[in-house]
């Protein structure tokens, strides 16, 4: 039986290693969006009548994100069939721009996607501004509490983009901080994390040793292995993971999932987790609030996904009716994360809006699509 190391090196590494970060994720480096945009909403079906339909989810969801991703302030009618209802207060801030623009890469629209091209200069504006903020206050440089989901956030589009002078630039200094803190267990109890094992520390965990293990598996196999034994010790009893904001185990399972079905796709917390979300599934429809919330459900189908176990044949079908958008669009839903201020002190943040509905729908029913990477 190989050790879960193996395991590790087996799953993770060659891909990774051996092809670029974004081995995977393919992209049309020529695409441009833009005037097509009009023929995709005549061509596309009916909300009514195309509403477990992938094409239709991605049609719609494309141009949500596309708006929401360029900041057009227009938002249309709520009955405006042809432009899904939009609230744009909640899209613009940078969580969501980068889970945009990972959404969008995995309907493989290219790197020179406007709204790609857009986010990643905000990225790196907003990078240089927090180094010169760290360089002129009194503490050490990087020694100031940050937010170490944002920088695994970061990590992991750069590394989907094959980014790495981006990473070098951006991600390397604050990770070589962050990692020569690093224990042998996979903890980091630096200015990043508390050493505790809380919802919000065992989603930045995962997060982190996601994007590493896609920058680059080899260099970091210790860090990861280390980093998924940890995640594996932490899951609960009913075989979830807890979210940060304890509203739902859906987000932090799907994080979780996400890298240990990348580099321990056998270890036994793979099993109790595609079983609790099997269990907690409503039957014949999806999960959260009488099986109905988009999100939820788009996050636990993600989750399934992730660990590499066999699906129901009718998910798909079902799911799909869940996800796609009713007659005004998307519906904002919470999705909470704690960030920490410079003085390290928690603050919960909800992230939800249309368009982040909109970005897990589309996401979970490309992934639901046979043959996707998962």
């Amino acid at each position: 039986m190989p050790t879960f190391e193996q395991d590790a090196l087996e799953h993770a590494a060659p891909g990774l290693a051996a092809a670029p970060p974004d081995a995977g994720w393919p992209t049309d480096q020529s695409h441009r969006p833009a005037p097509h945009d009009a023929a995709i909403l005549d061509a596309a079906p009916s909300i009514p009548e195309a509403a477990a339909s992938h094409a239709a989810i991605v049609a719609y969801a494309r141009i949500v994100l596309e708006r929401a991703g360029a900041g057009r302030d227009e938002a249309p009618a709520p009955h405006d069939a042809t432009a899904p209802a939009l609230d744009l207060v909640g899209a613009r801030d940078l969580f969501v721009q980068i889970l945009i623009a990972d959404a969008l890469l995995d309907i493989d629209v290219g790197a020179q996607h406007p709204v790609i091209e857009t986010v990643v200069r905000e990225v790196v504006r907003h990078r240089r501004a927090a180094d010169r903020a760290r360089q002129t206050s009194a503490d050490r440089y990087y020694d100031l509490s940050g937010d170490v989901g944002e920088l695994a956030q970061i990590l992991l589009l750069f590394a989907r983009l094959s980014r790495r002078d981006l990473i070098a630039a951006h991600c390397a200094p604050p990770l070589a901080v962050l990692l020569a803190y690093a224990e042998a267990d996979g903890v980091l109890p630096t200015w990043v994390l508390p050493n505790n094992a809380a919802p919000d520390a065992v989603e930045t965990v995962a997060s982190l040793v996601f994007g590493l293990a896609r920058w680059d598996a080899r260099r970091f196999l210790g860090m990861i292995v280390a980093g998924a034994r940890w995640i594996a010790d932490r899951q609960q009893p009913d075989g979830s993971w807890g979210s940060a904001a304890g509203i739902d185990p859906y987000h932090g399972t799907w994080l979780t999932l996400r890298l240990l079905g990348a580099v321990m796709p056998n270890h036994p917390a793979v099993a109790r987790g595609a079983r609790f979300l099997h269990t907690s599934r409503r039957p014949g429809r999806g999960w959260g609030v009488d099986g109905a919330d988009p999100l939820a459900t788009a996050l636990a189908v993600l989750a399934l996904r992730a660990s590499r176990t066999a699906l129901p044949p009718e998910l798909a079908g079902e799911a799909r009716a869940i996800l796609a958008p009713g007659a005004a669009g998307w519906q904002a839903r919470p999705l909470l994360r704690f960030a920490r201020t410079a003085a390290g002190l928690p603050v919960l943040v909800d992230h939800g809006s249309s368009a982040t509905t909109a970005l897990f729908a589309l996401k979970a029913s490309t992934a639901l699509e046979p043959g996707r990477s998962r």
